[in-house]
């Protein structure tokens, strides 16, 4: 059977296969993201996805590489990741009683025969009202902020993020039945690599 590999350093994304029974090695492709520029969000995240992959798989020949990118819009303004713990702050008070949304771009290439498969998905998510008090209290039990947005829906999360219209998982930043497609796509059934 071919090998998985995640192009990512994320663990919520290697959890989730993990909780599929996916087994997995990680590998990061260490790839300069694009943040912004003339593209819409959903070429950014699908440029920064196929970037990711194709760099995994310039080193992985036989393996499935799977890689994904995620970002948040909100107010009509793309955001990405915090610098530190003050702007993720800064960021979390911003959606306060906003509807955001979550883009994530997703590739999947099988090193064996070279197809290639890529696709966006899109996630809304509502923010409760919060003030600066309630920020600095709700912060510290939020988890790592080092993901787009700085925020996780998990958790704590679950208290201030509401009303979630499409995939729950694409906002955790890995899609699951996006990356089905994407596999059948590149003619493989990921249930066979599914080990419970």
């Amino acid at each position: 059977m071919k090998k998985i590999i995640l192009a990512s350093a994320s663990k919520r994304r290697s959890e989730i296969l993990k909780s599929c029974g996916i087994a997995h090695e990680c590998v990061v492709s260490h790839v300069k993201e694009i943040e912004s520029g003339n593209l819409t969000v959903r070429k950014i995240v699908l440029k920064n996805a196929v970037m990711k992959a194709e760099k995994v798989c310039e080193l992985s020949r036989k393996e499935v590489i799977i890689s994904a990118d995620t970002l948040v819009v909100s107010g009509g303004k793309i955001i990405g990741k915090p610098r530190d713990a003050k702007h993720a702050k800064k960021m979390l008070l911003g959606f306060s009683g906003r509807s955001i949304k979550v883009y994530t771009g997703m590739c999947v290439i099988n090193a064996l025969t070279g197809k290639k498969a890529q696709a966006v998905d899109v996630s809304g998510i509502k923010v409760i009202k919060m003030d600066e008090k309630f920020v600095a209290e709700v912060f510290a039990h939020l988890g790592p902020y080092d993901k787009a947005g700085g925020f996780s829906i998990e958790g704590v999360g679950s208290m201030i993020f509401d009303d979630v219209t499409g995939s729950y998982f694409n906002i955790l930043g890995l899609s699951m039945m996006k990356l089905r497609e994407l596999f059948e796509r590149v003619g493989l059934d990921i249930l066979d690599f599914v080990k419970l």
